[in-house]
């Protein structure tokens, strides 16, 4: 083998080792941003989760404000009751057809 042979696999050999080195760093950053990401999707989970408890806190708390007799409190609490009472009523009409 000549001296440009031997100096062509040097380079080569260097290549492919820096290539396996970049391959393994990024498999070490797509398990780092696979375990982000399941972490951002159980947050987002839980915010969900709590977005839904607030809302029925902020419903209840309309409707207890209906009571006390605040008129847009009760103009609210109206609209709610008649929007409930619409998707209930959908809900026997598709029971219905079922």
């Amino acid at each position: 083998m000549t001296e440009r042979e031997v100096e062509e696999l040097t380079v080569l050999k260097g290549k492919v080792e820096e290539l396996l080195s970049r391959y393994e760093g990024m498999q070490n950053d797509l398990i780092s941003l696979r375990s982000e990401k399941e972490e951002l999707q159980r947050q987002v989970l839980v915010k969900e989760n709590e977005l839904v408890e607030l809302e029925n806190k902020y419903n209840k708390l309309q409707l207890s404000g209906a009571v006390k007799g605040d008129e847009e409190s009760a103009r609210l609490a109206r609209k709610r009751i008649n929007n409930l009472v619409r998707e209930i009523d959908n809900c026997i009409a598709l029971l219905n057809n079922i």
